[in-house]
């Protein structure tokens, strides 16, 4: 009986060391192992987070479009690099600008899904709108201009953007709106002088309307082209160049309230 309490105790003894050792040796693998996978998920997941995009629209006519740009840059493709450069961050535009487009139809041009969607994700709104319809309330004759006409078209050039940018605000509540006013491109001496008086008066308009939208800024364009040679900055009677993008760009760039 003796021995078999002797050899049940050791057998015992066995087991226990044994368990004990199995027990350390795990638990010290297990701790060994976390702290490896903590210390080398950064390396796993190899990468920064990417910086956050910004989401820019663009809405207008052709002067939106970029017409008379070779690379349809336009103002806007040249205000989205430099808002890249600035914020070193993505800039992703949305330009919908159409050649020949009044401020009517762009109103109704935001009921369409894919622009509705893109406003509705922007940081930021561009709108550049009334040319055409200043050319159509002159009836396309800058030769003679009718001043009751242009008053009744300043008018409903008026309604028009008060829709529109209430529209803009349904579908954004937070981006901010820049408006762009008109400049004159009637300065040679074959136009009717006047255009100059009444693209000013159409201008306040346009100013009166960003006046009441909230968190918008109009930004004057009519002074850029003023006294300088149409010839350099220009590619056809109405459309600047490259050059004259460049012009919008930069008044635009500077008063950019970017964050």
């Amino acid at each position: 009986m003796g021995n078999r309490k002797k050899v049940i105790y050791v057998l015992g003894a066995v087991v226990l060391v044994t368990a004990l050792f199995f027990i350390f040796y795990f638990v010290k693998e297990y701790s060994g192992d976390q702290g490896d996978s903590q210390r080398k998920s950064p390396h796993v997941q190899g990468k920064e987070p990417r910086p956050k995009q910004i989401r820019i629209v663009a809405l207008g006519d052709s002067l939106t479009y970029g017409r008379g740009d070779p690379k349809r840059k336009g103002y806007i493709g040249l205000v989205r690099q430099g808002m890249q450069k600035e914020l070193k961050r993505p800039v992703v535009l949305n330009n919908y600008g159409i050649s020949g487009q009044r401020s009517d139809q762009l109103y109704k041009q935001l009921s369409n899904g894919m622009v509705s969607r893109s406003v509705r994700q922007a940081n930021y709104i561009f709108l550049f709108i009334g040319t055409n319809d200043y050319r159509k309330t002159a009836g396309w004759n800058f030769r003679n201009i009718n001043q009751q006409e242009m008053a009744i078209g300043q008018k409903m050039l008026y309604s028009n953007l008060d829709k529109i940018t209430k529209k803009l605000r349904q579908q954004n509540k937070r981006a901010h709106i820049y408006i762009l006013g008109l400049y004159n491109p009637y300065t040679e001496n074959f136009y009717d002088a006047v255009s100059a008086q009444v693209i000013k008066k159409w201008n306040i308009s346009i100013q009166e309307i960003t006046e009441k939208t909230p968190n918008s800024t109009y930004i004057s364009t009519y002074e850029l082209f003023n006294g300088i040679s149409k010839r350099e900055y220009f590619s056809d009677a109405i459309h600047p160049n490259p050059r004259g993008y460049y012009l919008i760009a930069q008044r635009v760039i500077g008063e950019l309230k970017i964050r």
